[in-house]
C-alpha cells in the first residue's frame, strides 16, 4: 500500500479535498518536505487538522536523517495561471513542442462544474497531438495542479503554417550519456540526426524524453489503425510494434509510420542491431513504451582502438592510494586497542553521491571508500561516475558535484568492478547504507553479473545502540560528538573517511 492509499483508509473522506502533490528530500537542509493541495472554495484547514495530518506522516514515513516539513497550499483557478501551466507542461514534457505554440493556441474557459480548453492547431500539430495522446497527459497534469476536470478540444486550422518541419528536427545533445556498445551506424531507416551513444536499456525505469538505446528488434509486427479526425479522417496509418533487447534488458517500442517509410519499416527483421531514439512514456497498460521517431540500422563494436590500449594500460579505471602515514601499527603497539569486530578483520567503509534518493531509478555519481586492515586504514578508493541523465542544480548545490566534472569520467560498470574487487573478500561498512548506498551498489553489481553479498556493518545501527548520549545520529552530529573532524561533507570519500573513523572508534576496547 503506497501513502496516498494509507492515508485515504485512515481517514476516509474527511480530507477528501486534500491531494498529495510531492514528497521532495532536500539533503542539504536535511529536510523532507511534504506539499498537500487543496481547492481555495473550500474552508482553510485548521491547526488541529493539519497537526492530525503531521502525525500521521510521523507515524507512517521514516524519518531517520530528515526534519519534517508539511506544506499546504491552497488552488487557485485563474486563466492566467493555467496558460501558465500548460505552458510549464510542454517545457517538461515537449520541449519541441514549444517552438510551434503559445498563449494564443489556447482558449480557457473556467465554469462552476469544469475547465473548458479549446487548441486550435495547424495539421501536422493536431495530427501529433492526436498520435502522441498529447491531451491525455496535459489532462492528468492540469487536474494534478488545479484539482478539477479538464475538458479539451482540438480545432484543426488548415491556415496555420508550420515554421519548422517536426519530421525533420535534429536531436539536441546534452549530457553525454553512458553507452553500453560502441556503435557505427550502417544505415538510416527513419529520420536523421541520430547520435551514436545509446543508454543502458536497464537504466530506463521511468519516463523520460530524447532516449537512444540500441539492442537487437525481437517480435516486429506492422498494424493498421483508421484515423477518426483531422483531413485525413477515414484513411488508414500504418504503425509498427516491436520490442529492442540487449543481454540486460528490454523495451517495448511503437513506431508511427509515414507512407513513404512503410517499405523500409517493412524490410526489418528479427535480430537486426538497430539504434532508436524517442520518447519513453507510459502506454494505456501504464507499462514504459519507446515513442520511436528514428530509426538506423547499425553494426556492435567490441572496443574502440584507444579504449583498448587505455584499459590494458591501466588495468582499472580507479587508482588505489596507499595510506603508508595512517598505518598505525594497532595505534602504537596497544594490541587491543578494538574489540573483535575491529581486530583481524578486512574492512570497506564507503560513500556514494547520486543523482537523487531512488535506489530503483538514479544513479550513482560518485563513489569514495577506504580499506580497514586489523584496526588500520591503509587504502583509498575514489571516483567519479559519469550518469546518463543531468546532474541537478540541488545536487550540484550539496555535493559540489557538478556536469563538468563527471563528463569525462569512466563509465559506472568500469567503477563497480573495480569496486567489487576492492572489496573482495572484505566486510563493507557506511552510515545507513542498508537503507540507502548498498542498495545502488548492489543494483549496478547485479547488471554486471557481480554480487555484493559482503557482511555489512551499519554504522548508524552502531552508534544507536553504542548509548551515546544523542538525539540525532546522522553523520555530522556523531563526528561532532567524537571530535572527529568532517571536511567536504556530502563528497563521497571525505564521508567515508569520517565514517571509517567513527567505526573504528565507536569499536575501541574502554
Amino acid at each position: 500500500m503506497n501513502f496516498q492509499e494509507e492515508f485515504n483508509a485512515r481517514f476516509g473522506d474527511k480530507y477528501q479535498n486534500l491531494q498529495l502533490k510531492n514528497v521532495v528530500v532536500k539533503k542539504d537542509s536535511n529536510e523532507l518536505v511534504v506539499t498537500f493541495l487543496y481547492p481555495s472554495t473550500v474552508p482553510e484547514l485548521t491547526a488541529e487538522e493539519k497537526h492530525e495530518i503531521i502525525a500521521f506522516i510521523k507515524e507512517n514515513v521514516n524519518l531517520e536523517k530528515l526534519e519534517l516539513k508539511v506544506k499546504f497550499m491552497r488552488v487557485f483557478l485563474e486563466e492566467k495561471l493555467v496558460l501558465k501551466a500548460i505552458s510549464a507542461f510542454f517545457e517538461q514534457k515537449y520541449k519541441l513542442v514549444t517552438t510551434y505554440l503559445n498563449e494564443n493556441n489556447f482558449k480557457v474557459s473556467i465554469t462552476p462544474i469544469d475547465v473548458q480548453v479549446d487548441v486550435e492547431l495547424s495539421t501536422r500539430m493536431h495530427d501529433f497531438f492526436i498520435e502522441h495522446k498529447v491531451v491525455a497527459e496535459l489532462t492528468k497534469y492540469l487536474k494534478d495542479n488545479f484539482l478539477v476536470d479538464f475538458i479539451f478540444t482540438l480545432i484543426e486550422n488548415k491556415d496555420f503554417v508550420d515554421e519548422v518541419d517536426i519530421q525533420n528536427v535534429q536531436m539536441k545533445t546534452v549530457a553525454k550519456p553512458i553507452s553500453r556498445y560502441n556503435v557505427e551506424i550502417v544505415k538510416e531507416v527513419v529520420g536523421k540526426g541520430i547520435i551514436t551513444k545509446p543508454e543502458y536499456l536497464s537504466y530506463i525505469t521511468a519516463p523520460k524524453n530524447s532516449v537512444v538505446v540500441a539492442g537487437f528488434i525481437r517480435r516486429i509486427e506492422r498494424r493498421d489503425f483508421v484515423i477518426k479526425k483531422g483531413k485525413r479522417a477515414g484513411q488508414s496509418k500504418a504503425y509498427f510494434s516491436f520490442t529492442i533487447q540487449d543481454d540486460k534488458g528490454k523495451i517495448d517500442c511503437i513506431y508511427f509510420c509515414a507512407k513513404c517509410y512503410e517499405k523500409v519499416m517493412e524490410s526489418l527483421e528479427e535480430f537486426m542491431f538497430v539504434l532508436v531514439h524517442g520518447d519513453v512514456r507510459l502506454n494505456q497498460q501504464n507499462k514504459l513504451c519507446l515513442y520511436a521517431d528514428k530509426i538506423a540500422l547499425a553494426n556492435k563494436l567490441e572496443k574502440q582502438p584507444e579504449e583498448i590500449q587505455e584499459k590494458e594500460h591501466n588495468g582499472h579505471v580507479v587508482n588505489i592510494e596507499k595510506f603508508e602515514a595512517l598505518e598505525q601499527d594497532t595505534m602504537f603497539g596497544e594490541k587491543n586497542r578494538y574489540n573483535k569486530k575491529i581486530l583481524g578483520k578486512k574492512i570497506v567503509v564507503f560513500d556514494i553521491e547520486t543523482t537523487g534518493l531512488d535506489p530503483e531509478q538514479d544513479q550513482i555519481i560518485e563513489i569514495g571508500a577506504v580499506k580497514i586492515d586489523n584496526g588500520n586504514i591503509i587504502e583509498k578508493f575514489a571516483s567519479f561516475v559519469r550518469p546518463t541523465v543531468e546532474i541537478s542544480r540541488d545536487i550540484t548545490n550539496l555535493t559540489g558535484i557538478s556536469q563538468d566534472m563527471v563528463e569525462n569520467a569512466p563509465d559506472v560498470q568500469d567503477v563497480i568492478k573495480d569496486f567489487y574487487d576492492f572489496t573482495h573478500d572484505c566486510i563493507i561498512s557506511g552510515h545507513n547504507i542498508i537503507n540507502f548506498d548498498i542498495k545502488f551498489i548492489r543494483r549496478e553489481g547485479e547488471i554486471m553479473g557481480l554480487d555484493f553479498d559482503n557482511e555489512l556493518i551499519d554504522t548508524l545501527s552502531e552508534a544507536r545502540t553504542a548509548r551515546l548520549k544523542l538525539t540525532k545520529f546522522n553523520l555530522s552530529a556523531l563526528t561532532n560528538y567524537l571530535g572527529i573532524k568532517l571536511e567536504g561533507a556530502h563528497r563521497a570519500w571525505n564521508d567515508a573517511y569520517a565514517t571509517a573513523q567513527v567505526l573504528l572508534r565507536l569499536n575501541e576496547i574502554k
